[in-house]
């Protein structure tokens, strides 16, 4: 698969020097992004927690591109936090697109996240699936720390991602990953080459999405599928090679969409039971308004890397009932209710908790 992967890239490549091309005009940066506020209010079992909070989350982008004389498009995208943290600036990457399809070039997500499909939700931001607002405490060591069906183990790491033109509804994507060793948002190895041979660190991973999306009359359809395949460094106790799936669907009709994924996740791990991960959820839009539910499950064995017969098994639920309200282009006010069940064979490791938010979600 990799050699796969790379032998398209080298063709498109070939393509793109070997056409005569120049840019109208050199790329020019604009602005876009996000930013989301939530206050909530939060009754949970751990003890020593607030029972109200505000939070906050965005991105700054800076986005630009440009079409070649010869009607190949060429842009870059750097997404800066709107707030401080270790990994200051996200995902930021270059890209050429044209009838070959789309070459990306850099810390972006792998192919088969970009391409799912999952539970819809109704509240901005927030919903059973990867969340940017998760309104809980983890408890003790507990194996789950939020519901994903999301392929994520490169998350942004430096990566080569190719997809193909859309055929009949169809669209083919490929993610190569050199290392992890790298993190999350690259790095650029202004001081040489990036480590090698730790034990438990995945290389070489392979990532493929695949998607169809299609109208059949009202009915708006599209489904997902992805797998992501990585190799150890280096062997060690409790490790093995990284092997994940998922599945997404959504059906939309006269403001109704219907949804759900699946995901299973060695995590890299020798553990007993791999993590498994699922969702469904509805939602309906008229005028202004949408409203929906949601549910999700997951569950994994609580054993730690090196502890790979361990038989503790944590779970965690998760149910949203919520909204929002389109003020206009870009702004929306939204509110929602959230139970959160965490469940373990480890008492330290349960926790249940109720919340109840109100918030803006803002693009720009």
């Amino acid at each position: 698969m990799k050699k796969i992967l790379l032998g398209t890239s080298a063709i498109v490549a070939a393509g793109l020097l070997a056409a005569p091309a120049s840019a109208a005009e050199k790329i020019k940066l604009g602005l876009g992004g996000y930013y989301q506020s939530a206050f909530v209010l939060i009754d949970e079992d751990v003890e020593n927690t607030r029972t109200d909070n505000m939070k906050q989350e965005g991105e700054i982008h800076f986005l630009g591109e440009t079409t070649l004389d010869n009607g190949i498009k060429v842009g870059v995208n750097v997404q800066l936090e709107a707030y401080t943290t270790s990994d200051q600036v996200d995902e930021h990457y270059v890209y050429f697109e044209g009838g070959f399809g789309r070459v990306v070039l850099g810390a972006e997500n792998s192919a088969p996240y970009l391409m799912h499909y999952s539970a819809p939700s109704a509240v901005v931001g927030h919903g059973v699936d990867s969340p940017n607002f998760f309104h809980a405490s983890r408890p003790g060591t507990a194996a789950l720390g939020s519901n994903a069906t999301f392929l994520n183990a490169t998350s942004d790491a430096n990566k080569l991602t190719y997809f193909t033109p859309r055929f009949s509804g169809f669209q083919l994507g490929l993610s190569y990953t050199p290392s992890l060793a790298g993190g999350r948002g690259g790095s650029s190895g202004a001081y040489g080459n990036l480590s090698d041979n730790v034990v438990g660190r995945q290389e070489q991973l392979v990532e493929v999405g695949l998607n169809y999306v299609n109208t059949f009359g009202a009915v708006n359809f599209a489904a997902s599928a992805g797998y992501t395949g990585g190799s150890l460094e280096a062997d060690g106790a409790g490790f093995d090679d990284l092997e994940a799936w998922s599945l997404g669907a959504n059906v939309g009709y006269a403001g109704f969409t219907f949804g759900g994924a699946y995901m299973t996740s060695n995590q890299g791990l020798e553990l007993n039971d791999d993590l498994e991960q699922w969702n469904v959820g509805l939602t309906y839009g008229f005028g202004p308004y949408k409203v929906g539910v949601a549910y999700a499950y997951g569950s994994q064995s609580n054993g730690s890397v090196i502890a790979a017969t361990a038989n503790d098994k944590d779970e965690l639920q998760m149910l949203e009932v919520g909204g929002t309200y389109a003020l206009g282009p870009g702004v929306n006010l939204m509110a929602g209710y959230y139970y959160i069940d965490f469940d373990s064979d480890i008492a330290a490791n349960r926790n249940e908790a109720n919340a109840f938010m109100i918030g803006t979600a803002l693009s720009f």
